[in-house]
């Protein structure tokens, strides 16, 4: 039997669970995944004792569970999977599934496409040092990346990808590395464009589950763990038939970051919520790993950050009307931001809006000059219908000048900045932030509108901190025996102030098959 769930039942789920959308965007999260078969559901409650013991058990069915749980499976491991959503991997159905690639010398035999000059084919060194410069843009004082770890996971990247076409799912060139820094494959299309790479992915997974009999528990949430001796054995959890004792010889934390949990965000990331952040992450994730894993004492990241996506217009605006939220760049005709004026509170400029959305983000949370506005004219009705409907919110301005536009909103600057831009966008040059001449459009007539922007992000960086092999550290420095993290939940390490396009994808992966590989061989000590 088979329940692959169509695409319309799949947003029609995402959204009766209060799923955050990526609005006017490509991702739809906190949805659903495939489940197949009766493995994929609850046990028979008439045998009490019957499954409820593992070797392995995985809490969590995202790209670094899934992964986890199969590869454990492979070896000959007892595994259950746990997840608190009703649907497997329902942070990554909607996505494209780019995987991140290193295709380095040391990884030759599993290389997924050959580079397009092979005369000068990539080095691990060579790599390690555009992945420096595109996470240390913004960079902080932390001791991360911790990019002996990074290097390890991302040589082991190409491999990843070969065991995943092993479930039947093959894989073609997205991105080069002089593209995005980094050689990028994703699922090879097929006739049905309809069906998003990442439910092909999901399908693919859950296919290998249900063939390896590892039990999937769905709508089921891992309430604490069960610690015995110092070490961990397993996993109370809470389904809506009660709740039950899980016990196993490991437990791996697969739960996701913690950007659908406003708490978490108050106390990690306070400018979140301060600044009104819009998160389009999944809204079930919400830091449940790092609770469950700080009761038992483990060492949590106290510097942590976000993953972002574009700017966009504010919370108030999107609640108003969702369409505000095609207010960016690829959003839609003569709304994109990298070619118009972001200012600050004052209606001066401060950055290069052409900029890569990290340094946007990082420059939007760190100038404290906010609130910030996007420039707008009036040459484009379906962009003005959509601003108007702002105004009642008070966080749109509106004037039929710019002078006029500068007294309203008490931009004073507004004027001065307006007529530079406007010279630099007619010669070409930007002599002020750089900005390329093909993003420098001068502005049409009025009415003008300011429009506040926040950033948005689509995970987090922090969680639960974790040795090589992925096991948990106490805040004591020890290791919590028989306790592992994978995933988004411990994947701060692997960045400084700003994310590698498409690598969480990759190191999840390969996360998870490693550390599955690993506990299927050894029993934990």
């Amino acid at each position: 039997m088979e329940d692959v769930f169509s695409r319309r039942r799949f947003v029609a789920g995402a959204m009766a669970l209060g799923g955050s959308l990526a609005l006017g965007g490509s991702m739809v999260l906190a949805g659903c995944s495939p489940q197949r078969g009766a493995k994929a559901g609850r046990v028979d409650s008439s045998e009490p004792h019957a499954g409820t013991e593992a070797d392995v058990i995985v809490v969590g069915s995202g790209l670094a569970g899934v992964s986890c749980a199969a590869a454990a499976a492979q070896r000959g491991a007892k595994v259950m999977l746990i997840d608190k959503a009703p649907f497997l991997m329902s942070s990554f159905l909607t996505s494209k599934g780019n995987v991140s690639i290193a295709q380095v010398p040391e990884n030759k035999a599993y290389w997924r496409f050959e580079p397009e000059a092979p005369a000068t084919s990539d080095t691990m060194d060579a790599f390690i040092d555009r992945y420096r410069a595109l996470t240390e843009i913004g960079r902080v004082e932390v001791p991360y990346p911790d990019y002996d770890r990074t290097r390890h996971l991302m040589q082991e990247s190409c491999a990843t990808v070969a065991w995943v076409e092993q479930m039947g799912i093959g894989f073609e060139k997205s991105f080069t590395k002089e593209q995005v820094g980094t050689d990028t494959v994703k699922p090879a299309m097929t006739p049905d464009s309809s069906t998003e790479a990442g439910v092909r992915l999901a399908d693919a997974f859950a296919a290998e589950l249900d063939r390896l009999d590892v039990q999937v528990r769905l709508s089921t949430e891992a309430v604490d763990l069960i610690s015995e001796g110092g070490a961990v054995a397993g996993v109370r959890t809470a389904d809506p038939e009660g709740q039950q004792e899980l016990r196993a010889k490991a437990v791996v934390l697969a739960t996701g970051g913690f950007g659908g949990s406003q708490e978490h965000c108050d106390r990690l990331v306070p400018v979140i919520n301060q600044m009104g952040f819009q998160y389009l992450g999944n809204a079930m994730n919400t830091g449940d790993g790092m609770t469950l894993a700080s009761a038992l004492g483990a060492a949590l990241y106290d510097d942590c950050w976000v993953i972002p996506n574009v700017i966009m217009p504010s919370r108030a605006l999107t609640e108003v009307d969702a369409a505000f939220g095609k207010l960016r760049d690829f959003g839609m005709k003569d709304a994109s931001t990298s070619d118009k004026l972001l200012v600050n509170a004052a209606g001066m400029r401060f950055v290069n809006e052409a900029d890569p959305v990290t340094s946007l983000a990082t420059a939007l949370a760190d100038g404290n000059s906010g609130p910030y506005y996007v420039l707008f004219d009036s040459s484009n009705a379906d962009v003005v219908t959509i601003i108007e409907k702002g105004l009642a919110t008070g966080d749109v301005m509106k004037g039929e000048s710019i002078a006029e536009l500068a007294e309203v909103s008490r931009a004073f600057a507004l004027p001065s900045t307006f007529e530079t831009y406007q010279q630099a966008a007619i010669a070409g040059v930007d002599e002020s932030f750089g900005k390329a001449a093909d993003k420098l459009a001068p502005y049409a007539d009025g009415p003008f509108y300011l429009v506040p922007y926040v950033p948005s992000y689509v995970a987090t960086m922090g969680g639960v901190k974790t040795d090589a092999s992925c096991r948990v550290i106490a805040e004591s420095g020890d290791v919590i025996p028989h306790l592992y993290a994978i995933g988004e939940l411990t994947h701060r390490f692997l960045y400084n102030r700003s994310f590698v396009r498409h690598c969480s994808n990759s190191t999840a992966l390969t996360m998870g098959r490693l550390t599955g590989e690993a506990l299927a061989a050894h029993e934990p000590a």
